[in-house]
């Protein structure tokens, strides 16, 4: 992702990797919203819907009774995407790759990251081929996306604070003879007295199934003294369906599996994302629980967020501080996610007895009636979603003022509507955009000369776009009540709020982060 943005903008860069070639094992199998809208911005939102499954509900199940069900759809006024997509990491990977290939960009697989020394004027590389040659690559930044094993991250020094679970967590993608009872694009998670476990349709007709297993499992070996990575270790079919009779209660033979994953699970966070010349993004930066499959979209939010970054300071439109932004936005969303993650999968495979106890016999109760209640239908659609990241604190955004109605600095610019086109559509890409309100109907509209030359001092591509008075509902999502300026980011948050009366604040802010020509 990383560098299908870098490409975007033209900036060379070489993208090196072990393997052989892509992944084929499922691993990361749910996408969300916010991952959606940012493969929007590069064009890449249809091809990923047309690879996965729409997934448009959990429904919640114990001992065989549906409790209710929480809605992943139904909020199309406010994401292009009401949905979430069942959709592989190695089918996601493959068109990121392909699409790399259509920009002439091309992967270097077999080649290994074996050494770094970073100084002031960037990083020297050492990498080794798979027949054994070796090259030194010079390179004013190298950022590692290389794993929870990451050897950039060892190499620039970088510790990975965090504990390591007990318990063991079970993935597997299967196919069976029939699965009764499992509605299409449907996420099932069935409570049972061992924890939950939860089942889902993947694009290639096969089933994700996932969650806590029965204690006489083979522990995955991954004792305290290998801390570092997540360690798998595969299942035999049997032992697969002695578990989804157990714990799924549904009626489905299971003919084989592509994949299994009995594992210890990793809370870990690099003590920092940027190092010198050196970043990390993804695992590299933070490992967790797979609860609620955050783990793949985490990932590609960093990236494209240190992205566009890199991109305007190799192209001389932006200044070096604002790279200092990467970590400061958004290693408080990983550590948000981790702690959310960690209470999931801690209530998930506890042998506390209370907590036990009160998920046995309480946890039922309650799951039907929230169910219910919109404040909780949407509380867990914005959850799952990633919709609630928001940079508010972060070096990179200002507000010239602060207002109770509409989007602050550092939020996700608002969907809408107009009545020509789609707001994303309109403001998508990975260049800035500004809208420009003149506020309602009968607001002398702003003259935009001295906001042109403004913008005319600086190499940044920025497209103005005037919403006129008649878009009313925009005027309202954006909080509009009198001329307003939202200068919205490549990632699609909101870099600044002001009106065109202060083009001062703007200039500062501009000047702060960005290079005149």
């Amino acid at each position: 992702m990383l560098a299908a943005v870098l490409a975007d903008h033209g900036v060379s860069f070489r993208i090196v990797d072990g393997k052989a070639g892509p992944v084929d094992e499922s691993r990361a199998a749910i996408v969300h919203v916010r991952t959606l809208e940012l493969l929007h911005r590069l064009g890449l939102a249809g091809g990923a819907v047309a690879r996965g499954v729409r997934t448009t509900g959990v429904e919640v199940w114990e001992r065989g009774r549906r409790l209710g069900a929480f809605p992943l759809d139904g909020h199309p006024d406010i994401t292009p995407f009401p949905f979430a997509l069942a959709l592989e990491q190695d089918r996601m990977e493959r068109l990121l790759v392909e699409h790399l290939a259509g920009s002439g960009a091309v992967v270097e697989w077999g080649t290994e990251f074996v050494a770094m020394s970073v100084d002031h004027g960037g990083a020297r590389c050492v990498v080794r081929r798979s027949g054994g040659s070796e090259e030194t690559i010079t390179a004013r930044w190298v950022v590692g996306a290389d794993g929870a094993r990451s050897a950039v991250r060892a190499a620039a020094g970088v510790g990975f604070a965090g504990d390591t679970y007990d318990q063991t967590g079970l993935l597997a993608d299967v196919e069976m003879e029939s699965a009764t009872g499992l509605a299409a694009g449907t996420i099932r998670l069935n409570l049972t007295g061992g924890g939950f476990v939860g089942m889902m349709r993947l694009g290639n007709g096969r089933y994700r199934l996932f969650g806590a297993v029965p204690p006489n499992f083979t522990v995955a070996p991954a004792g305290r003294e290998k801390v570092s990575h997540e360690a798998y270790a595969a299942v035999p079919l049997a032992d697969i369906q002695r578990w989804f009779d157990e714990y799924f209660l549904v009626e489905a033979r299971l003919r084989s599996a592509a994949w299994t994953a009995l594992f210890r699970i990793h809370s870990r966070v690099a003590d920092r994302f940027r190092s010198g010349a050196a970043f990390l993004v993804g695992d590299a930066a933070h490992i967790h629980s797979p609860a609620g499959g955050q783990g793949m979209n985490l990932a590609i939010g960093d990236a494209f967020n240190l992205g566009w970054k890199l991109a305007l300071v190799a192209r001389g439109q932006a200044r070096e501080e604002l790279l200092d932004s990467y970590e400061a936005e958004r290693r408080p969303v990983a550590l948000a996610v981790l702690r959310g993650t960690d209470r999931g999968f801690a209530l998930e495979v506890t042998d506390n007895p209370v907590v036990m106890w009160l998920r046995s016999h309480v946890a039922g109760r309650l799951i039907g009636p929230l169910t219910h209640l919109p404040a909780a239908r949407d509380a867990i659609f914005r959850m799952f979603s990633q919709l609630w990241i928001r940079y508010g604190a972060g070096p990179a955004v200002a507000s010239a003022f602060r207002s109770r109605v509409g989007p602050r600095a550092g939020d996700r610019a608002p969907y809408g509507r107009l009545r020509s086109t789609d707001l994303y559509d309109l403001i998508g890409g990975t260049r800035h955009h500004l809208l420009v309100f003149p506020g309602p109907l009968g607001s002398p509209s702003p003259s935009l000369d001295a906001l042109d030359r403004l913008l005319a001092a600086y190499p940044l591509e920025v497209t103005v776009h005037k919403v006129t008075p008649e878009e009313r509902e925009l005027h309202a999502s954006y909080g509009a009540r009198g001329p307003r300026l939202f200068l919205i980011r490549p990632d699609g948050h909101i870099g600044y709020v002001g009106t065109p009366g202060q083009l001062a604040l703007l200039e500062a802010y501009l000047d702060r982060l960005y290079l005149r020509r």
